[in-house]
């Protein structure tokens, strides 16, 4: 059987802590296991549509499949991933994944911030007010015992309403910001999470980076993005990529401008060496910085959490199987 999961299905099982939890322990497996097969992914355009193929096996996790998403900023993108067994090649579920991804991104943000930021963090700024900015900063709640938050978006009734929201959906004290500035000052962690568009201005900049802060930043995921500042990819002491320094230079908008300038520059590590502890936080004063792209591995884990919980809970259409194997006689 498939197990077919719409956007709302995705919503309707959705536990932060627990899918950090799924996220650590599957690509931690993974480093120590036989070792995740993950290609090139495959990136296709036609005017202002996009079309991104990510596949990747799991041998740990027991699955294959394949992360694809297609559309436009001006009109809209859509997301599905497709998870399938390794022994057997069932598909297990075929989930629209633009939840997911949301999702994905911060439970990714937060193995990252378990690792990197002060165990004692209490503080937090927010830049942005979107869905990535919630899940993320969600993410970050799940990992310390933050009690104190405070967000900046361009849009005053956005950041309000963000607030208002999240305060009472993590129980914790948010306060709008008047600027970027203000929203950052102090913070134990900074989450950068924004869409700023076609040809638009950074949202962070690293001169407002002080000793000891540990930054998140998602939002420039494609060429013509841009999110942070050069200096805020200089300037930390600990600056850790979720994958690969290649991939991440040729999909990044603030990591291909640094590159622009500086051709040999690179991060002190990626998110593998960190679970691997190849990198490593060694003292309160320094300054790190996480930078992520997202990788076909954390949607099929992600994926495969979510629909372990739809499954467990009963959620979701079950159909025959999308699939009929195809005998060589």
């Amino acid at each position: 059987m498939t197990l077919i999961l719409s956007d709302k299905d995705v919503r309707g099982v959705a536990d932060m802590r627990a899918l950090v939890n799924s996220l650590d322990q599957g690509l931690r497996a993974e480093i120590t296991g036989p070792g995740a097969i993950i290609p090139e992914r495959l990136n296709l355009g036609l005017g202002t549509t996009m079309f991104r193929v990510m596949p990747a096996i799991l041998p740990e996790a027991g699955v294959l499949g394949l992360k694809l998403f297609y559309g436009s900023i001006e009109e809209g993108v859509r997301y599905a991933v497709i998870v399938s067994a390794i022994d057997g090649g069932e598909v297990l579920a075929v989930i629209d994944a633009a939840y997911l991804t949301a999702l994905r991104t911060g439970a990714t943000s937060g193995v990252a911030t378990r690792y990197l930021a002060r165990p004692d963090a209490r503080t937090a700024g927010v830049i942005g007010s979107g869905l990535e900015a919630e899940t993320n900063l969600a993410a970050v709640c799940a990992v310390r015992d933050i009690d104190t938050v405070r967000v900046y978006s361009r849009n005053p009734a956005r950041r309000s309403e963000f607030a208002q929201r999240m305060a009472k959906r993590l129980g914790i004290a948010i306060e709008p910001a008047g600027s970027p500035e203000q929203a950052v000052a102090g913070a134990d962690v900074v989450v950068v999470a924004t869409n700023t568009g076609r040809g638009g201005e950074v949202a962070y900049r690293g001169s407002t980076l002080e000793a000891g802060q540990h930054v998140v930043s998602i939002g420039s995921t494609a060429p013509f993005l841009r999110e942070i500042d050069t200096d805020a990819l200089l300037r930390p002491d600990l600056v850790v990529f979720d994958t690969s320094a290649a991939q991440v230079g040729s999909e990044s908008g603030d990591v291909m401008a640094l590159l622009a300038q500086q051709s040999q520059w690179a991060p002190h590590g990626t998110l593998d060496d960190l679970l691997a502890g190849r990198v490593k936080r060694t003292g309160r004063a320094q300054a790190t910085l996480f930078k992520s792209v997202g990788t076909a591995a954390q949607d099929l884990i992600a994926a495969l959490a979510i629909y372990q919980a739809a499954t467990g809970r009963g959620i979701g259409l079950n159909v025959p199987d999308v699939t009929e194997p195809k005998e060589f006689l």
